[in-house]
């Protein structure tokens, strides 16, 4: 029996699917990113750092 997806985890899969297709795009153009990946705290630090440096 299937089951329906959650809000939270329709939003994930969409994003996950944006990423690789935005990827796979860019690679098309010869383009090609590092993937970042922030656990909570270091995201958290990193806005802190940006706040400070942009006044925000």
């Amino acid at each position: 029996m299937p089951t329906k997806l959650t809000e939270k985890q329709k939003a994930t899969l969409w994003q996950q699917r944006r990423n690789a297709n935005f990827q796979a795009s860019s690679k098309l153009e010869g383009l090609s990113f590092a993937e970042v990946t922030l656990n909570t705290e270091q995201a958290t630090q990193r806005l802190a750092e940006l706040r400070r440096q942009y006044g925000g």
